[in-house]
């Protein structure tokens, strides 16, 4: 099974609202480079986050590859904002205390994103190629997964940043390969979501 992160594309600035940040021009033709890359790749599914970004940036995806979106609220983002919108320390750095009224802790993140991984792994096939369509917490959830331990270890993922792992159990290397980390495609001209269709990916 392959599996390919993809960071949601720029999403618009402004007072933090997970359900309302929506994409920019510029996040556009980021999330249509990096559809025509996956396109290359030719998945066979592709679920994303709940969150409009994540979604709208999915939708492009789906217009390149010609796959339906699947919706899956554990990919989401780690819910940390105080509902009075009050800055907190990073939840990795206080993963051992209990997390502010309205936020997530680093561990129930954790276990959420465990839980996703575990069950793709259970029904994992070797010609699957599945597009997570996700952010950049869930890109660090999965290599603390993975990799092990608990140091705090931060990976620098662009918007329309995409990440391939693949799982192959059972291999005298390791049950993960890391096979690219953060590949950010070329942004295309911006190109009208009626206009763009299904692309036939090069073979």
């Amino acid at each position: 099974m392959h599996l390919f992160l993809l960071r949601h594309a720029e999403d618009r600035a402004g007072k933090y609202d997970p359900h309302n940040q929506l994409l920019t021009d510029a996040g556009r033709r980021q999330a249509q480079a990096a559809a025509h890359w996956l396109a290359e790749r030719r998945p066979t599914e592709l679920r994303t986050s709940v969150l409009p970004r994540a979604r709208q940036t999915a939708d492009i995806v789906a217009d390149h590859t010609g796959l339906t979106v699947r919706e899956d609220p554990r990919l989401n983002e780690i819910v940390w904002a105080s509902f009075e919108g009050e800055l907190l320390p990073n939840p990795r750095e206080d993963r051992l205390y209990p997390p502010p009224f309205g936020a997530e802790s680093w561990h129930a993140f954790m276990t959420r994103v465990a839980t996703c991984m575990s069950e793709l792994c259970y029904q994992a096939a070797e010609d699957q190629r599945i597009v997570l369509v996700t952010h950049s917490g869930f890109f660090d959830a999965v290599n603390e997964l993975l990799c092990g331990g608990v140091g705090r270890v931060e990976l620098l993922v662009a918007h329309g940043g995409i990440t391939h792992w693949q799982y192959r159990p059972g291999h005298t290397g390791g049950a993960w390969l890391l096979h690219q980390h953060n590949a950010t495609p070329v942004p295309l001209p911006l190109l009208d979501r009626e206009s763009v269709g299904t692309a036939e990916p090069r073979s």
